[in-house]
């Protein structure tokens, strides 16, 4: 039977076509549950909305941020039919003309007036991160400077890396030696679809505030692009096989442009979701994880370790737990340690061992988790956990021994007489 490769704790493996697929299609509906239990269909309604603010004054800026440089004066233009060529279906490009004309019109406005517009996409932005480190389950976002800086280049440094990869190809195809053959240059078909990946791989990356691996954005990148163009392409077909216009008339663009803003987000928090799952689905046949309390334990040990050699964690050194611990919920045990002081994190990245560790017990921190304890091992061990694992084995022994009354006698022993 052929072999396909897929993803499992950050790494491809070659599985058989039939397992594979069914695995595939599980993680597919692991994405969906957590894109319904994260809101998320109603945070693409509202981004929809805030979009419609948001996209003159991006625009504003984008040809403000060209217009700076005198090799990229001309280029808003093409950056602005570029988009809207590639990224719009044709049925919604005629917006395209309403949108230059109000940002147009937003270049001569008052300092006060242009401050609103830019508050708008700067709070377009803020619920895109916010949503984002919900998907992530980040509950620390960026904040005071560094949120600005990395707002402000979304909105600046985006348009002018995309303008010059559009103006180097530009120039290359201006080669005679080049132009002469550029109907069978494969590459000029894919160009759009490499630069769309390549801005959602950046935006799987960038945005969340928390290390994501480039390779599980990679894969959330070119794969939403692709939908993107099988979207873009069904959107178009359908709609140009309907009565909008002739319900609509020249108005239709507005509610057209509004369903295509909405399906853009769907998508791309769809692909949040799946670069997300890429990091912490478990593919069925993987090895089971230790429960909660272990988990944190485990995590502690790696502190242990790094506070010895002088040296602090990192989310990678987290990320490499991956076989051993939930990744999903590290945010949550992260949370925890910092609320107990255990570990803190350092201005240069990174968190560090806080506390002593001879200066509490197992018990203490038993006592100051959520989580109960390990009632027995899961796999083979040596060292502290082996130690550990046979002491929790031993508690659990005897507790069984202590609650082995059952229910009914339990019951039956607490019986209150009937009021009358």
């Amino acid at each position: 039977m052929g072999l396909i490769l897929r993803f499992e704790e950050g790494r491809f493996v070659s599985v058989k076509v039939k397992q594979g697929a069914l695995q595939t299609w599980r993680l597919g509906g692991f994405v969906i549950r957590h894109y319904i239990d994260d809101s998320c269909q109603t945070t693409a309604a509202a981004l929809t909305y805030q979009t419609l603010f948001a996209v003159v004054p991006a625009l504003t800026v984008m040809y403000t941020v060209l217009s700076t440089f005198d090799s990229f004066s001309s280029m808003g233009r093409v950056l602005e039919d570029f988009i809207f060529t590639n990224i719009v279906p044709e049925n919604v490009a005629l917006a395209q003309e309403y949108l230059r004309g109000f940002s147009q019109q937003a270049q001569n406005l008052s300092i006060p007036s242009a401050a609103f517009l830019a508050v708008t996409a700067f709070l377009m932005l803020f619920t895109v991160e916010r949503t984002f480190n919900e998907i992530w389950r980040i509950k620390e976002p960026r904040r005071g400077f560094q949120r600005l800086m990395m707002y402000w280049a979304v909105l600046s440094l985006g348009p002018l890396l995309v303008g010059v990869g559009i103006g180097v190809t530009t120039y290359v195809l201006s080669i005679p030696l080049i132009s002469d053959v550029t109907e069978s240059l494969l590459f000029l078909r894919f160009l759009p679809l490499f630069l769309s990946a390549s801005t959602f791989t950046l935006i799987y990356v960038v945005v969340p505030n928390t290390l994501v691996p480039l390779r599980h954005a990679v894969v959330g990148g070119v794969l939403v692009a692709a939908i993107f163009e099988t979207a873009k392409f069904l959107f178009g077909f359908v709609m140009s096989r309907s009565d909008f216009e002739l319900i609509y008339g020249a108005f239709a663009v507005v509610p057209l442009f509004l369903l295509w803003v909405y399906v853009s987000w769907t998508i791309i928090l769809m692909g949040a979701e799946l670069v997300k799952s890429l990091g912490v689905y478990r593919f069925k046949g993987s090895e089971k994880l230790e429960d909660s309390f272990f988990q944190v334990l485990i995590i502690l040990d790696v502190f242990y370790q790094a506070h010895q050699n002088g040296e602090v964690v990192t989310e990678k050194k987290i990320r490499n737990l991956g076989s051993r611990i939930e990744l999903e919920q590290w945010s949550e045990y992260r949370q925890q340690l910092m609320a107990l002081n255990l570990i803190r994190a350092v201005e240069k990245g990174g968190l560090v061992l806080l506390k002593d560790l001879s200066e509490i017990t197992v018990w203490e921190l038993y006592e100051a988790l959520p989580w109960p304890l390990p009632a027995r091992s899961l796999d083979e061990k040596s060292g502290w956990e082996a130690a550990l694992s046979k002491t929790f084995e031993s508690i659990a022994g005897r507790t069984e021994g202590v609650l082995g009354t059952d229910l009914e006698s339990l019951f039956r022993s607490q019986k209150q007489p009937n009021p009358e």
